[in-house]
């Protein structure tokens, strides 16, 4: 990482203003050769500041802030992508509660829904009784007995009163099997009774 901060402050390397070295080829004859004194051109004027050297201070300075800027602003993007990911399991954990929740209620329908045809199928039952004619007991007349008393020779008849042949028969309750109820559980991935 070092490298990559002396690399942002290094200033490039300044061109020398020497003419290039004339390479002379010798000759069987060596002639002396004129040195002229170096031409200095003049650049004109730069706009704006002229920027002066930086110091080994300053520079040490900027390379530590740089630094600390930089563990600063990975600490801060750390907490944001924590705090989306507790945002995102908050809402995934709202919407597996509605998801159970829909599913109990459905659940509860469907079974209020069962009971209530039950119930109307008993009912139905219990009305159709109701509407049918109930048989008549079939009365037999009894035969007069003729009791001899032998005091008295005069004869008594007795009538006993007239019943029914079978006495009152209890009306019976359909039987009615409920229907098995599966449900589907999204924790076990299958459905169950």
């Amino acid at each position: 990482m070092s490298a990559l901060n002396e690399d942002i402050f290094d200033t490039p390397p300044e061109k020398s203003t020497l003419p290039p070295k004339e390479v002379v080829e010798e000759k069987e004859e060596i002639k002396p050769v004129e040195e002229t004194p170096p031409v200095e051109e003049k650049k004109p004027p730069t706009k704006g500041k002229h920027k002066k050297k930086m110091s080994d201070e300053r520079r040490a300075q900027l390379l530590k802030n740089l630094e600390l800027g930089r563990e600063r602003s990975k600490i801060k993007r750390q907490m944001k992508a924590q705090g989306k990911k507790i945002d995102k399991k908050k809402a995934d954990n709202e919407l597996k509660e509605k998801i159970l929740k829909d599913l109990e209620e459905s659940k509860t329908n469907t079974q209020l829904n069962e009971e209530i045809a039950d119930l109307r199928k008993k009912l139905k039952f219990i009305m159709d009784e109701k509407e049918k004619p109930k048989p008549q007991p079939k009365l037999e007349p009894i035969k007069e007995e003729k009791i001899k008393v032998e005091k008295p020779k005069e004869e008594v008849k007795i009538s006993p009163p007239l019943r029914p042949k079978s006495p009152i028969v209890p009306i019976a309750e359909p039987v009615v099997d409920k229907p098995k109820v599966r449900c589907y559980s999204v924790l076990r991935g299958y459905y169950y009774e």
